[in-house]
């Protein structure tokens, strides 16, 4: 009985050990790939689109970069800076590259991930190969109500602190009024209405 005690508290101080290790290394890895506030990310960019990855293309091995097929669902800024080259089948999808660039922090996507994408137009010196992608200028958001609100007050140009985001509640009645539905179910809104409600797809 005494082995197997023993042989408990030595497990329970591994596994404590072990989670206080992971936790050690995800500060360490924030710390090493520290993120740019909201505000100038948003400045930096472009074109702001949220969108869902439907095809993952052009794969370098040497680089461990590749491009993405995104399906787009809304712009929340930068919609005339996209020309008629850079749109794909049918002008709802654009190619987008630079994931897995180690100058971001958040660079990774898998098929039917939706995001919010920071983008600018590809650079000279990538033309012709890019020419018509966009390029992912900084991290990946994930799609929810909250990110949703204070991207919208970057945009619109809202001072840093309101940018940085509202206490929760403080939304707009539209979006209020998208959430409201989809929760009750009546009148479910789709993928388009999902993501501009902030609503996983």
């Amino acid at each position: 009985i005494m082995t197997m005690q023993r042989r408990r508290t030595a497990a329970s101080r591994c596994s404590r050990a072990l989670l206080v290790l992971a936790v050690l290394c995800a500060r360490c890895c924030r710390a090493t790939c520290p993120e740019r506030a909201l505000e100038r990310r948003e400045e930096e960019a472009n074109i702001v689109l949220t969108g869902t990855v439907e095809e993952i293309l052009n794969m370098d091995p040497v680089h461990n970069t590749y491009s993405c097929k995104v399906r787009v669902w809304r712009y929340l800024k930068g919609r005339e800076v996209v020309t008629r080259d850079v749109l794909l089948d049918g002008g709802n999808k654009v190619m987008i590259g630079g994931f897995g660039d180690p100058g971001i922090c958040d660079n990774q996507v898998a098929t039917g991930d939706t995001r919010i994408f920071f983008v600018n137009r590809a650079p000279a010196h990538l033309w012709p190969a890019h020419r018509s992608e966009l390029m992912l200028n900084s991290s990946l958001m994930r799609i929810t109500l909250r990110n949703l609100e204070q991207v919208e007050h970057c945009v619109e140009g809202e001072s840093p602190r309101t940018c940085a985001g509202r206490a929760w509640g403080q939304f707009s009645p539209g979006t209020h009024e998208q959430l409201s539905k989809a929760q009750t179910g009546s009148q479910w809104p789709g993928p388009v209405a999902q993501v501009e409600a902030g609503l996983p797809v």
